[in-house]
């Protein structure tokens, strides 16, 4: 098959890009999906609120550091695939000139200021919440920069994947706290509160998610021979695949976890946590697979 060709024929710096990117990904969506879960949920438990920070702030640096990995992985990657080619200012420039340069600005710029949500200062909320909502959305457009949305339509296609992954850092970023609120053996009716909050709107969150994604395959793979006979929509056919298992674990979730932990039953809190740590592995697996799409394979074929 198509797919285990291109994966079969992968070096070792090529795995390294991969895993780089994914890390990328996943860094990106979480410190900016923090800032809209703060948003979302601006009455959360004061302990709560911290940890969500000091998770956006963490995810923050963590991306900062894992790009700037990238750039000198990319350089190495024109020079050959060694660390002498990494580290060589020429080829370290040509790829700062280029369209990676312009995204490592965006990225590094939003997420540092996405880290303005730690300032839990009350004189300085609407500021720290602007400067946070600013370096979301310079991080959105730092995924518009490169890869395969800069083909025509690029303006349609940047709009959908910005929208995608506005949807998805939601989602992602939630998990965490989510994990955590339910584990909590206080404050029993706040969690439970928080939980049909974010059911609600998850649904219309996993709504644009699934139709900017869609949307977006249809436009980039063309048509339905592309998406089953090149790698690229092999890897994307999966990638579809496992992201409806997440979210059949999320309509779990909605209409038969969070009734039962409403309702008190012992059991709830544990399965719950099961379920949302189940979800936190197929996202790390969807983000390696999009990586692969963005690094490896091209709609074309």
């Amino acid at each position: 098959m198509a797919w285990w060709f291109s994966v079969n024929s992968l070096d070792v710096w090529t795995v390294a890009m991969i895993l780089v990117a994914a890390g990328i990904y996943l860094s990106a969506l979480v410190a900016t999906g923090a800032v809209l879960f703060r948003l979302a949920f601006p009455r959360l438990p004061d302990h709560d609120r911290r940890r969500v920070a000091r998770m956006g702030v963490l995810s923050a640096w963590a991306g900062v550091i894992l790009i700037l990995f990238q750039w000198s992985l990319e350089a190495g990657y024109l020079g050959g695939g060694n660390i002498a080619a990494a580290t060589n200012p020429m080829l370290l420039g040509i790829v700062f000139d280029g369209a990676s340069g312009g995204r490592l600005i965006l990225v590094v710029a939003g997420l540092l200021l996405v880290q303005a949500i730690q300032l839990n200062n009350l004189a300085f909320s609407k500021t720290a919440n602007s400067l946070s909502l600013v370096g979301v959305l310079l991080v959105m457009l730092a995924f518009v920069q490169v890869g395969h949305t800069v083909n025509t339509p690029r303006l349609v296609l940047a709009v959908l994947l910005i929208v995608h992954l506005m949807a998805a850092a939601f989602w992602v970023a939630s998990l965490w706290p989510l994990f955590h609120l339910v584990g909590q053996h206080y404050n029993h009716g706040n969690t439970a509160r928080i939980l049909t909050r974010f059911g609600q709107l998850a649904m219309g969150g996993v709504g644009v998610l699934v139709l900017a994604g869609v949307t977006l395959a249809t436009l980039l793979t063309g048509g339905l021979t592309p998406l089953l006979t090149t790698a690229y929509g092999q890897f994307l056919i999966g990638k579809v695949l496992i992201v409806a298992v997440l979210l059949l674990f999320a309509a779990a979730n909605k209409w038969r976890l969070v009734p039962a932990f409403e309702s008190g039953d012992a059991t709830a809190p544990r399965r719950l946590q099961r379920s949302i740590a189940l979800e936190v592995v197929l996202v790390v697996v969807i983000l390696l697979i999009t990586a692969v799409l963005t690094r490896v394979t091209s709609p074309n074929g």
